[in-house]
């Protein structure tokens, strides 16, 4: 469980009586999921947020393009979380009426609400935690490709092959090409949840993917890639891309959500 008992107790009681709503969020909860995910993206990017504010940042593996992408990915996990609160207190309000639109008892609320709360911060939260780990190990291995390019010019894709290898990471296997290239914009890893595929940096000697190969290769792959994925997290500094359900929100609701949903992002871990 994500918050503690107490801390449940307190949001059922608060949604059923009608003090916690979708226009007044739960901060607990907020800041339990935002923390979870920093984790996995202090992990992925090898160091946390505010260690990497005090460094002397001039070091061979961390720079101040490093703090940067560092600074974005965090704040975009915590509108990621944001939207994801918001997103949950609706599911608990609409799970407190019943099948003919009356009030269920509060002991049937209680039990509909802690089976939604264990899909919402336990099974979606640890694909989300794997997600933001791989996408922030992504993301700063992009600011080192940038770095080194001048010398090492190339980058190749590289999937591991075996029975779980899916149908959008197996075509793109072996794919090289500049830095610089386009390709990199959409098909830098993650590609999809759980995606193990790497990127390797050559040097200018290595053998590059022909524009004709590169179009019929990802022709399949641009079909199966959810529009979450097709981004490059070092590029664009998010871990979560706008397209994300959880930042699709009613017209009604959105300039509410431009502001965060009305809920703070902390200038320090």
């Amino acid at each position: 469980m994500l918050l503690s008992e107490q801390e449940m107790d307190e949001l059922i009681a608060g949604i059923y009586k009608g003090l916690i709503t979708e226009m007044n969020l739960p901060e607990n909860l907020y800041f339990a999921i935002a923390d979870r995910l920093k984790e996995g993206v202090y992990k992925g990017f090898g160091i946390d947020f505010n260690e990497l504010k005090d460094k002397a940042v001039s070091g061979f593996k961390f720079d101040v393009k490093d703090l940067e992408l560092l600074t974005e990915l965090r704040e975009n996990v915590y509108m990621f979380s944001a939207a994801k609160t918001f997103n949950e207190v609706l599911d608990f309000r609409g799970v407190m009426v019943n099948g003919d639109g009356e009030i269920k008892q509060f002991k049937d609320f209680k039990q509909d609400m802690l089976a939604l709360d264990e899909q919402y911060n336990k099974n979606w939260l640890r694909t989300e935690y794997d997600t933001a780990y791989g996408q922030a190990q992504n993301a700063v291995a992009w600011n080192q490709f940038e770095k080194n390019k001048d010398v090492l010019p190339n980058l190749k894709y590289s999937a591991i092959i075996d029975a779980n290898t899916s149908e959008i990471c197996a075509p793109l296997d072996g794919i090289c090409l500049p830095v610089d290239n386009p390709f990199w914009d959409k098909f830098m890893p993650l590609n999809h949840f759980n995606c193990r595929c790497l990127v390797t940096q050559e040097d200018a000697d290595v053998t590059l993917t022909s524009s004709e190969d590169v179009k019929e290769l990802t022709k399949g792959s641009l079909n199966e890639m959810d529009d979450v994925f097709k981004m490059n997290s070092g590029k664009n500094g998010v871990v979560f891309s706008e397209k994300h359900p959880y930042f699709e929100v009613e017209n009604k609701y959105k300039e509410y959500a431009s502001n965060n949903f009305n809920l703070p992002i902390p200038n320090e871990d």
